[in-house]
Parts: C-alpha cells; sequence; structure tokens
C-alpha cells in the first residue's frame, strides 16, 4: 500500500498550480532555447535574415514565460473542474504541442497541415514519456530551470552590454570636425512613387507639405532609382554603386565591398544615426547600419514583444487568424510619427557635433493603412477580400484580374497613406525649423523605388523596371548651398546622393563615392551648355524563392534598363526589348521597339548598356 502511494505521489505533484507552473515556465525556456537555436542556425550556416532583430534574445523568454504561465493556468482550471475531461496525460500533451508547434513553424516550407501533424505527435510522445517517468522528468524539471534562466540571462545581459559600449565607443572614437560643419539628413518615403504626388502635378493634394518645403529648395522632375526594390537602391544611395556591383539579392545582405557614406561621414567626425521603419530589407542583418553608431530598426514594442513567441507569430500572421479578428496591418509596424519622434529624441541628446540622420518611413508600403483620419473608410477593403484572404499565393500575383473599382480603392489607400507621410514630414521639418537646426542641415527627401497599381498588368514591386516602379521624387534643401524654388527637369540617379553630400558639405577629401553630384544641374543656371549626363542604369534580379508566375516579366530572369535622353530602354530577361519615350508617354502605354525608329534606339541602347556593364 505504502509503496502504491509512492508511485502515485509524483502524478499527484502534477495536479498543484504551483509545480504545474514550474513545468510550464520549464517548457517556455526549453522553448525560447530552441527557438533561439534554429535562429542562429538559420542565420550563420545558412545566411538567412531572421526578422527579429537582437531584442528577441530577451523577448522571446519573457513572452514564451508570459505565454505558457497563462496557458498553464487555463489548462490546471480546466483539469480542476473536469478532471475527466481533460487528464494529466491530456494536460501535458497541450502544454506540449505549443512548443513544438512554433519550432516546426520556423521552417517556412513545411505546410501547416504538416506542422500540425508532426507537433501534435511530439507533444503526445512527450506526454507519454512525461506522465510514464514522473518522478525523473520533475526532477529533470527542478536541476535545470535555474540553469536555462540563467543562461538567458547571461545572453540577454551580454547583448545590452554590447549594444551600450560599442554605442560610447564609436561616438568616443569620432574625430573633431570643424566649426560650422553642416548636418545631414536623409529622408526615404518607403515605396512612394513620383505619378502619385501632387508636387509632380497628380490631381489630388496628396503632398501639400512636401510642395511647401521644396519651393525652398531644388525639385528634381525625373529622378530614378537604381533598383525597384528596398536593398539594393538604398544602398545604391550609400555607396554609389550599381546592384550588379554589390552583389546584394533577396536574400543576401550587403557586404563591405565598398565604403557607405556614413562610413565616411564618421570620419568626418559626423555622429551617424538610422531610424528605420521598414524591418525587412533596412535593418541591421541586411547590412544597412554599417557605419551608424546609432542604429533603430527592430522596436522594443508590446507587438514586437508578443511576435517574439514563435507559436503566437505562426497563429498571429496566419490568414485565419487575420480575417477573424479583422485585422491586416503588419504587426509592430513603426509608424512615420514613431521615427520621428526617435530622431528628435535622439537629436536632443547627441550633443553639439554635425550629424547624419538616415529616416526611413514605410507608412505607404502593403497593406496600405494609414491612421485617421487619412485610413479608408470601413466596408470599403475590396483589395482585402479579393486578394488576403486566400490561402493560394497564386491569387496574390493575379491581382490584376481585380475589379476596377477595387484596384481604385487599394490606390486611394496608399495614396492616403502618402498623405500622411507628408503630414509626418512637414511637422518634422517644422520642428527642426524651430529648433533652429535646418539653418545649417542639408536635408535630402527621395524614396526608394515606386509602386504599381494594375500599369502593364503588375502590382507591387520589384517585379519590373518601368516608370511606376523607378520614378521617384527627390528634393534637396540646403539654404546654404542650395537656390530656392528651382527646378530640375534632366534626368537623374539615385546613385549620385553619396557624391552630390560630399560635394555640398565640403568635404575637402578626395571623393570616396563613383558618380557626380547633382549640384552640377543647378550651378549651371544661365549656361547655354547643359552639364554632361550619361544613361541611368537600373536592374532588378530573378529571385527563385519568389515563384513568380511565368507572364511576369521578371520570371524571365534578370532585367536591366537605361534612361537616355528622353527615352526608357528596358531588356528582360529573355533577350526582348522595349522601348518608351518618356517625354510623350511618361506614364509608358505604348511600346516604341516594334517600330523602325524604335529598333534603332533600341540598338543604340543595346550597345550603351553593354558598355556601361564593361566599364562597371
Amino acid at each position: 500500500m505504502v509503496s502504491s502511494q509512492k508511485q502515485l505521489l509524483p502524478t499527484a505533484r502534477y495536479e498543484r498550480l504551483s509545480e504545474l507552473l514550474y513545468i510550464a515556465i520549464w517548457f517556455a525556456l526549453v522553448t525560447s532555447v530552441g527557438e533561439f537555436s534554429l535562429l542562429m542556425i538559420k542565420k550563420y550556416f545558412f545566411h538567412r535574415e531572421n526578422g527579429l532583430g537582437l531584442h528577441v534574445l530577451w523577448m522571446a523568454p519573457l513572452a514564451e514565460v508570459c505565454f505558457f504561465g497563462i496557458y498553464g493556468l487555463i489548462l490546471f482550471t480546466v483539469h480542476r473542474c473536469w478532471p475527466r475531461l481533460l487528464s494529466v496525460r491530456l494536460m501535458m500533451c497541450l502544454l506540449a504541442f505549443p512548443g513544438f508547434f512554433g519550432l516546426l513553424g520556423m521552417y517556412p516550407k513545411l505546410q501547416v497541415y504538416a506542422v500540425l501533424l508532426l507537433a501534435a505527435g511530439l507533444a503526445m510522445q512527450t506526454a507519454r514519456l512525461v506522465t510514464g517517468r514522473s518522478r525523473a522528468f520533475l526532477t529533470l524539471v527542478h536541476r535545470t530551470t535555474g540553469w536555462l534562466a540563467a543562461l538567458i540571462g547571461g545572453l540577454v545581459v551580454s547583448l545590452l552590454l554590447w549594444q551600450i559600449l560599442s554605442e560610447q565607443r564609436a561616438f568616443a572614437a569620432l574625430p573633431p570636425a570643424p566649426p560650422g560643419t553642416p548636418n545631414v539628413l536623409l529622408i526615404t518615403l518607403d515605396t512612394v512613387r513620383a505619378q502619385s504626388l501632387s508636387l509632380y502635378g497628380y490631381t489630388r493634394p496628396t503632398t501639400p507639405q512636401l510642395e511647401r518645403w521644396a519651393k525652398t529648395g531644388v525639385r528634381f522632375e525625373r529622378a530614378f532609382a537604381t533598383a525597384p526594390w528596398t536593398l539594393p537602391s538604398h544602398v545604391s544611395m550609400f555607396t554609389g554603386r550599381f546592384p550588379h556591383e554589390m552583389q546584394v539579392d533577396w536574400i543576401t545582405p550587403f557586404g563591405t565591398a565598398y565604403p557607405t557614406l556614413a562610413e565616411v561621414l564618421r570620419t568626418h567626425g559626423y555622429a551617424t544615426a538610422g531610424f528605420v521603419a521598414n524591418m525587412i530589407y533596412c535593418s541591421y542583418e541586411m547590412g544597412l547600419n554599417r557605419g551608424f553608431s546609432h542604429y533603430e530598426d527592430y522596436p522594443v514594442s508590446l507587438a514586437q514583444f508578443i511576435l517574439s513567441s514563435a507559436f503566437i507569430r505562426s497563429v498571429a500572421n496566419a490568414n485565419w487568424f487575420r480575417w477573424l479578428i479583422d485585422s491586416h496591418e503588419i504587426f509592430g509596424r513603426k509608424t512615420a510619427a514613431d521615427v520621428n519622434s526617435a530622431f528628435l529624441h535622439w537629436l536632443t541628446r547627441q550633443g553639439q557635433r554635425p550629424f547624419f540622420a538616415f529616416l526611413n518611413y514605410f507608412d505607404a508600403h502593403e497593406p496600405y493603412l494609414p491612421p485617421p483620419p487619412f485610413a479608408v473608410p470601413a466596408g470599403t477593403r475590396g483589395w482585402w477580400d479579393y486578394v488576403e484572404h486566400r490561402t493560394n499565393r497564386a491569387d496574390y500575383y493575379h491581382r490584376w484580374k481585380m475589379p476596377p473599382q477595387q484596384t481604385a480603392i487599394q490606390l486611394q489607400s496608399y495614396e492616403n497613406a502618402i498623405a500622411y507621410l507628408d503630414q509626418q514630414l512637414g511637422r518634422l521639418l517644422d520642428e527642426l525649423h524651430n529648433r533652429g537646426v535646418l539653418a545649417n542641415t542639408l536635408v535630402i527627401i527621395t524614396s526608394d523605388h515606386g509602386e504599381q497599381f494594375g500599369e502593364h498588368h503588375l502590382y507591387t514591386h520589384g517585379n519590373s523596371l518601368y516608370s511606376q516602379a523607378l520614378h521617384v521624387p527627390l528634393v534637396i534643401l540646403f539654404p546654404q548651398r542650395v537656390p530656392t524654388g528651382h527646378s530640375i527637369p534632366e534626368p537623374v540617379s539615385l546613385r549620385d546622393l553619396p557624391a552630390t553630400v560630399l560635394g555640398l558639405i565640403g568635404s575637402g577629401s578626395a571623393m570616396p563615392f563613383p558618380g557626380h553630384s547633382l549640384a552640377r544641374y543647378w550651378e549651371h543656371t544661365g549656361s547655354t551648355t547643359p552639364p554632361p549626363t550619361e544613361p541611368l542604369l537600373a536592374e532588378v534580379s530573378y529571385g527563385v524563392f519568389l515563384n513568380l508566375p511565368e507572364w511576369y516579366a521578371l520570371s524571365k530572369g534578370d532585367m536591366k534598363s537605361l534612361v537616355f535622353d528622353d527615352y526608357h530602354y528596358i531588356r528582360n530577361g529573355d533577350g526582348s526589348e522595349e522601348l518608351y519615350d518618356l517625354a510623350h508617354d511618361p506614364l509608358e502605354d505604348h511600346d516604341l521597339a516594334p517600330s523602325e525608329r524604335g529598333r534603332q534606339l533600341c540598338a543604340q541602347a543595346r550597345h550603351a548598356l553593354d558598355r556601361l556593364l564593361a566599364h562597371h
């Protein structure tokens, strides 16, 4: 009888709330260590970004402990009220299931049904082992929980100390800057195309603030990005290099082959800081933080904290869950107001040094959901009804089949997001003016790429080199060196921005960047000879993971284009060519390549493209 009671003792201990919570915390810590190990394998062995940031080291364990603790409390309550409904073994199975589901869900090639079946099978086997060897399991839990917590705590402390000390060392190592050295502020409006801005003649008043400030500087009528997506375009703005020179790709981070604008300015005594809202391709994981002493990408927020749990992240990003809660926003998205606030806070405490600050706004990127009063009225989100709730990814690429009214709603949401960005941009510039900062600050406002809304049967970006994806706004403000109310009609490339910055601030050293300063376009005013121009190159590489449908131009291989004179030449991956007259057909509705004149111009552009690629 005594022996029988001893055998039942461990099982009885499962029925204590304190013991069950202890077990739940152990499951949370083990899950956290597993998630961390998989993230490190993914990052350092397979060279893939994690999309979570360094703060996941402490947020994930804490989030898992909170989740498993609450989940365990619910299971305990159900078991106490209905013991026949929820046995101890089933309770252990349900407690183990979220950990396995979250870990398996981190492997993207596994279908959700496979993840469910595998997680359920592993959880049942775990429950069988746990209840079959109760005493050994409880001993393991008690002996390892403290060590697991200490391991995670040590990683967290090391991370925080490393971040603090590295920033302090970088700031202390800055050389003195000459008196009067101007500040530099680079602002990119992610995914904003020039075609939708009232600054460039669009009928809707989407950018009244940008129009107001453009009158105090120079506006470029035809500025073109070097790529139709974020990473290579930003790297061009930082290095002056073309995408094919940098070897960046959809899953390949920016390397260290070329100096960046932040690195060069830091050697001139600049305090450098980046504040980015695009946490996919502007994060430190993709290498864009190089040269910045202070860089804020992944936020420390409630949404980011919750999403640190792999299980919660899998559920929160599932289409069925988004449909259930009627929410399509990117969880944890930083708004333009958040970016402004972070920058102004840093500016207040960074001291009297000249600064180079990089601000990236993400509000105009899909899903286009600006805050009130810019939000599209509820009940008119035809875009989501047609696309986002479908599980077949092919539907995502067939949005051109949407009825025109749904495309119009999508475009309206996008333009409302631009209007919100414009409002926040105006507030930031007004605040800097009130602080007396703008008088000695070079401000560059542009975008990394545009967006498509049915033109050429295409949507979003990164899949073509048409003007909707490449033609972006560009405004430069600098009272000391830039004229007011000036407009530049010549086509220019964002590749020239690093050379422009160093030329305007008067660095006094050899130019480390290729390209030429854009100041040549306003400094020749009054001269009969315009400044020399070169063909403007843009590129996009095929990404095998995109699984593009065959009718996509990009599905046939890498694409390249040249803007020369008033023409835009596009070479597709299969060797076919397109040609558009930007002066008379800015929206590129009519392909001139089949015409006799078009064939001659294509031959000219083909040779120019080959020479340019051979040179670089």
